[in-house]
């Protein structure tokens, strides 16, 4: 036997243990899912189809003069064509006129191939899969490549019900619209979905409700990318088939992600704007299991539009071999469910049809419908928070090394000096307080001695209550790094649907913190509330976990869909409160709203895609007057004078991280990198920082932003009432209009008319 027969039999036996291993673990991940239901009774699911005698959807535009009014109030009319299930929303005052489908002026001028001509044409667009074969790629499609129909439809009095039937592939759906004193609604009903063989993956409904291309209008998409980011109507545009889809919440890390950094979607918020017409979106019920997609034109055709993907299944990466990598992408066999999937399309009047209008039917829904009480505020002055670090670790030659950054005792001399400048509106979270500081997880209490212990931290509460200024303690139940608090990776470890514990790398340096089931973190936490109370601590800072990270829990443990780890971090942060009076929460998704008493680092940046025109405050927008923000630290601005101007525009209240004036060298830890965090070499920028932010929104603390606008390339204008506004000038030259003067990198209040 020759050299290469024998290499040609080795290469063909190790392939064929490969491919032995990978269907042996796609045989395995079918038998072994956590949530995996008893199978019912066989049905002949193709029985159910039987297309004899129904009407096929056909292509092309509803006939308007066919549509019926299906619902009516004061304000609105809502009317429906039988034979589409399509509808129109009429706004009686304005004659305004809202279509589930595309605008028929521009449909003639449409170039796209008739396949995605008719998925425009759709009112729902589905994507399904054969999960049985792994190398099965997903398809797209509407009713009419389905040779679908409309099974049921009828009308309710304030709207209707229909259900759509996708025979080709065996797939329903009932859904229902309905119209109320302010906005239309859309439905998905899980509970009534039918499959066969194939898998569904999303759902559109309505997609291209609102929609309308870019030429000869003025308009633009509203992203809840971050802080807030728009795509304007354009013609030609860069990149034309890029589109938007990110996940409501954030990713489902269970699941497969693209490492992109980008920033998290924290409101469940859309909306479209064309001329004087405008709509806002938010999804109200099953926004755990949305997308937010968005096509400018060009993307999918001439219109520019925005909805909510409705996702039932997600891809994820079965692995095979944890030495070698080996594995296979594929989809899981149960499907996602929600008790209702509810988007409402809020239209709004011509005067209020701009992002700020659209932030304000927010406001209001989180106020009437989420329970959000504006905060009053609890000083005349603005507050000032001040991120105290404790201690952090480094890499050392045997073992980590202990790094003390901040003693009670220094803490205690830090605050009073801030103090002794005149401010007195002071916040504290202090960070690193636990055994072996900031990087450390797990086992938070008691204090580390190093610092001063227990009762340290309790002699540095009460002084800080002496000059009447709150104490929190940070912490971040949703990682463990030392298997403290009865905590075992194999035990309370969160678990991808591969049954994977993941993972979270905080430094290349340091071994990976593992994610706790949300189920296990719930228990600890309350078991450690009275600890606080012990202390005296005025409240919890959630600092990069509860109110942000929302993952499936495949743990059979703890077994958690999104849904449930929302409402697990709901019932944390409430009894939090209850027993220890306040919590603050970073960045927050706004599910926590109701809660968080201060929303900390609130982001005011964006994912940079190439079609986002601009970026907004449009959370910032829809919070000042609710709850108290910040954004980044002060002193970890790449640009401090930008910055600055930035958190003026935004209505954002002042925030540094600090140390004692005698803390080690930071450089080399884990998590507190950064370079000066020394209070003694910030002393004066804080008094100057917090005086100007002081003199620009302290009169406005409890007030609602009313406008937001550009009023020249570089200058931007913020309204808090017709009586007060601030005009922010980034540029390096003096800005002069509309009766004020604001000189370069600067700002200036208008009071009433007159500047600063």
């Amino acid at each position: 036997m020759t050299g290469r027969s024998i290499a040609y039999k080795t290469i063909f036996k190790y392939v064929f243990i490969a491919a032995f291993l990978l269907l042996l673990g796609w045989l395995a991940f079918q038998i072994w899912n956590p949530w995996a239901k008893e199978e019912t009774a066989s049905v002949d699911v193709a029985s159910l189809f039987d297309t004899q005698g129904k009407k096929l959807y056909q292509p092309g535009l509803p006939n308007e003069q066919a549509f019926e009014t299906a619902a009516e109030n004061e304000a609105y009319k809502l009317l429906v064509d039988r034979s589409t299930a399509h509808f129109q929303l009429v706004d009686k005052s304005t004659g305004k006129l809202w279509r589930s489908y595309p605008d028929p002026e521009y449909w003639g001028s449409e170039t796209i191939p008739d396949t995605w001509k008719n998925q425009l044409l759709s009112p729902i667009v589905i994507e399904y899969i054969n999960i049985d074969n792994y190398k099965s790629a997903s398809i797209t499609s509407g009713l009419i490549e389905t040779q679908g129909y409309l099974e049921q439809f009828q009308t309710t009095g304030s709207g209707f019900t229909v259900t759509f039937a996708f025979p080709k592939v065996h797939i329903k759906i009932p859904i229902e619209v309905t119209l109320h004193d302010t906005y239309v609604e859309t439905k998905l009903f899980d509970q009534g979905i039918v499959e066969g063989d194939l898998s569904l993956l999303n759902a559109k409904l309505y997609p291209l409700f609102g929609a309308q291309p870019s030429a000869g209008q003025e308009g633009y998409i509203l992203l809840p990318d971050g802080s807030g980011a728009l795509i304007h109507f354009q013609q030609n545009r860069l990149m034309p088939q890029l589109t938007y889809s990110e996940s409501v919440y954030g990713p489902d890390l269970s699941f497969f992600n693209e490492n992109t950094d980008r920033q998290r979607i924290a409101m469940p918020v859309y909306g479209l704007k064309s001329g004087d017409q405008a709509f806002v979106a938010i999804i109200t019920e099953g926004e755990e299991f949305a997308n937010v997609y968005a096509a400018p034109s060009g993307a999918f055709g001439l219109s520019n539009w925005v909805t909510t993907d409705w996702k039932y299944r997600k891809r994820f990466f079965q692995s095979v071999s944890r030495n070698t990598g080996d594995g296979f992408f594929t989809y899981s066999r149960e499907k996602f469910t929600a008790d209702i999937r509810a988007t409402r399309y809020y239209p709004l009047a011509p005067e209020k049809s701009d992002y700020v209008g659209m932030a304000e039917v927010y406001r209001q829904y989180l106020i009437e419908e989420q329970g959000v009480v504006p905060a009053k505020p609890s000083s005349e002055d603005i507050p000032l928070t001040l991120d105290i670090v404790g201690a952090d670790i480094e890499k050392g030659l045997f073992f980590d090394s202990y790094l003390k950054a901040t003693t009670t005792e220094e803490a205690v001399k830090l605050v009073q000096e801030i103090y002794d400048l005149g401010i007195h509106n002071i916040n504290v979270h202090y960070s690193g307080w636990q055994t072996n500081g900031y990087s450390t997880h797990g086992g938070y209490f008691p204090v580390d001695r190093r610092l001063g212990g227990t009762s340290g931290m309790k002699a540095f509460i009460d002084f800080a209550h002496s000059l009447n200024i709150p104490v929190y303690l940070t912490a971040n139940y949703t990682l463990n790094t030392n298997g403290k608090d009865g905590f075992w990776w194999r035990r309370e470890g969160l678990r991808n649907l591969a049954g994977t514990v993941l993972e979270h790398v905080v430094h290349p340096d340091q071994d990976a913190a593992v994610y706790v089931s949300p189920g296990f973190y719930e228990k600890v936490i309350y078991k450690d509330l009275n600890e606080y109370k012990k202390l005296g601590a005025d409240g919890i800072y959630f600092e990069d976990g509860i109110g942000q990270q929302v993952n499936t829990d495949f743990n059979t443990r703890y077994a958690a869909s999104r849904e449930d780890v929302v409402d697990i971090q709901r019932r944390i942060l409430q009894r939090s409160k209850d027993e220890i009076g306040s919590v603050a929460a970073n960045n927050v998704n706004f599910y926590a709203l109701d809660q968080v008493d201060h929303v900390h680092r609130l982001t005011s940046d964006y994912s940079y895609d190439v079609f986002i025109s601009e970026v907004i405050p449009f959370a910032q927008i829809v919070l000042h007057g609710l709850r108290p923000y910040t954004q980044e630290w002060s002193n970890t601005r790449d640009e401090w004078s930008t910055g600055f101007l930035k958190a003026i525009e935004y209505g954002a209240y002042p925030a540094y991280v600090l140390s004692g004036d005698e803390a080690e060298d930071m450089r080399r830890s884990y998590s507190i990198w950064y370079y000066s965090v020394n209070y003694k070499n910030w002393k004066e920028r804080i008094a100057e920082e917090y005086r100007q932010a002081n003199e620009a929104l302290a009169a406005v603390q409890d007030r609602y932003i009313t406008a937001h606008r550009m009023l020249a390339p570089g200058v931007k204008e913020t309204e808090y009432g017709g009586d007060y506004r601030i005009v922010v000038n980034y540029n390096d030259t003096e800005y002069r209009g509309d009766g004020v003067v604001v000189p370069a990198k600067d700002f200036a209040v208008v009071r009433g008319g007159a500047g600063r």
